[in-house]
């Protein structure tokens, strides 16, 4: 068995600005990361046992939004990690690493969909118009679930929510759902 040892690029990794990542150097493009994540001693989530085996590599792909150049750029990142199981007799739970600048099960990054939300309630831009600026890596379909599914997890989460979205929300909850609903009704 031999252990690979990734060399970090420092520049891209900052250019990324994810703490949990390391981007890995000589692979990859300016639009492409490639990363990894950084050392973690996991633990069982069931029972809570450091007794664990690595059960093989996964491979996940994530849309994200980074600042250049007075502008935005539409990235891949895509995340090699590990699948662990537990050795504690009587749990044998398999598990993943997880990770805060996305949510699980999805593709896209939380910069991504805040951008996303952003684009929709500051900007009045159709699901159409932001699939176009994201270069068209997200349907018009999902660019709509992106902006639902973020919104329903911004207001689940009013300790966690950003400062833009409490600015938008203002005082009285109530009217900024009029608000939305009034810029739907524009759009038809």
């Amino acid at each position: 068995m031999t252990v690979v040892k990734h060399q970090t690029d420092l520049v891209r990794t900052e250019e990324l600005n994810v703490p949990e990542l390391l981007v890995i150097e000589g692979i990859g493009d300016d639009d492409h990361f490639f990363c990894i994540p950084k050392r973690t001693f996991p633990q069982c989530p069931k029972c809570g046992s450091g007794e664990i085996r690595n059960q093989g590599k996964m491979h996940r792909d994530y849309l994200d939004i980074i600042p250049r150049n007075d502008d935005a750029a539409v990235i891949t990142i895509s995340l090699e990690f590990r699948k662990n199981k537990c050795l504690s007799p009587g749990c044998g739970c398999v598990f993943y690493p997880s990770f805060s600048f996305a949510s699980p099960y999805s593709r896209t990054t939380h910069r991504l969909e805040n951008a996303v939300v952003r684009m929709i309630l500051e900007d009045g831009y159709s699901y159409s118009d932001v699939s176009a600026m994201l270069e068209w890596k997200l349907s018009k379909q999902v660019v709509g679930l992106v902006y639902y599914r973020r919104l329903r997890e911004l207001e689940a989460d009013p300790e966690g929510q950003p400062r833009w979205f409490k600015r938008l929300q203002g005082d009285d909850p109530k009217l900024f759902w009029r608000i939305i609903r009034r810029r739907a009704k524009l759009r038809l």
